[in-house]
């Protein structure tokens, strides 16, 4: 019985599950409709877009050209017109026109005032240029003038605390063309006086200052090899042992004294030496004394860079004393090396130039004149 009534039920589930799955195949169906139609339609739009863009653009051309086409009807229809009215104003100039008689002697009056107001602003025109021109020249003068005396003044002072001849003279010269330039009357002493510091200048021979510090750097370098009298301390006692001579004595027996020097001289080896030797170094002195020199000579050096005529003197000679004192002067590079330091010590690094005080106190007086 239990089974009898079950099977009705699961016939019945059976039939719904039957129908609902009818009813569910056209849903599936139309979703796929739906879904190919998005698609074609998301392809179309674009092209449609593009064929209704391009419409419009082609409308909007034709629209153009038509209205081209108007505006270049309407230029040729103006370009006839005013052809036209060109050829009946080149016809009017043709005509001959009637004179017309009219009183002109006011004209005439206002154009002789005018002529007299052009002359006079004429004539005041050139007597301002004529006084400007006189006020140019002077100022132009006044300034060469200025433009003398300022180097002057530095060819002075070169001279004086340089010691530079060659900018002195340069500058002397451009101060001569200055005052040529300046077109003065009063300029004849001045050039006269600086034509005289200039041939004075000139006639000064040059100091080589780079040379002798060239020299005395050669020094500096020789005296790294000099031979010491150190050195030959062992052919100094040669020499004397060999140029040593025994004293004869007398051999008379008959006194006492001459007995005694017998005896002595059986003794001992009586010598004399010919000639007075030289001072000789201790041993370790080598270095000293080199140093000592170089020292002397560089300090000569900067002597020469500060124009110290004084202190170059005193660094040469005490450099030449201890060359003579200390070193050997009897080989050739003894010799060299001091006919160097006798040539060095005998230039003079700052000689006495002439001043430009004539130059200077005469441009003085012509600008304080000129002022």
């Amino acid at each position: 019985m239990t089974e009898q009534s079950e099977t009705p039920k699961i016939l019945d589930e059976i039939s719904k599950s039957n129908a609902a799955k009818a009813s569910s195949r056209p849903t599936r169906k139309q979703q796929t409709t739906r879904r190919r139609f998005a698609v074609v339609t998301s392809f179309l739009l674009p092209i449609v877009a593009g064929v209704l863009f391009l419409t419009y653009q082609q409308i909007s051309l034709k629209s153009k050209l038509v209205e081209l086409e108007l505006k270049n009807q309407q230029l040729n229809q103006n370009l006839a017109t005013q052809g036209i009215q060109l050829a009946q104003i080149e016809q009017a100039q043709l005509v001959a026109l009637e004179p017309i008689e009219f009183d002109n002697s006011e004209l005439r009056e206002l154009e002789s005032t005018l002529s007299e107001k052009i002359e006079s602003l004429t004539t005041q025109l050139a007597d301002i240029q004529a006084v400007q021109l006189l006020t140019n020249n002077a100022t132009d003068r006044t300034w060469k003038l200025l433009e003398g005396q300022y180097l002057v003044n530095i060819a002075n002072r070169k001279l004086r605390l340089e010691g530079d001849v060659d900018t002195a003279i340069s500058q002397l010269e451009i101060a001569d063309q200055a005052l040529r330039d300046s077109g003065s009357s009063s300029v004849f002493a001045v050039r006269q006086a600086i034509a005289s510091d200039l041939q004075k200048l000139k006639s000064i021979d040059i100091l080589d200052r780079e040379g002798i510090y060239l020299r005395l750097d050669g020094l500096l370098a020789e005296m790294e090899n000099i031979d010491l009298l150190n050195s030959m301390r062992v052919e100094f006692e040669n020499r004397r042992n060999a140029e040593s001579q025994p004293l004869q004595l007398g051999s008379d027996t008959n006194s006492f004294l001459d007995s005694s020097f017998e005896f002595l001289g059986s003794i001992f080896v009586w010598r004399e030496w010919e000639e007075t030797p030289e001072a000789m170094l201790a041993p370790g002195q080598d270095d000293l004394i080199k140093q000592n020199l170089r020292l002397m000579l560089e300090q000569a050096q900067l002597a020469l860079l500060m124009r110290d005529n004084s202190l170059y003197q005193q660094a040469v000679a005490k450099s030449q004393d201890w060359f003579q004192r200390y070193a050997i002067t009897d080989s050739l590079q003894g010799q060299a090396l001091t006919r160097e330091l006798s040539q060095l010590r005998a230039i003079d690094i700052n000689p006495l130039l002439p001043t430009l005080s004539q130059s200077l106190l005469l441009i003085n007086q012509l600008v304080a004149s000129e002022r």
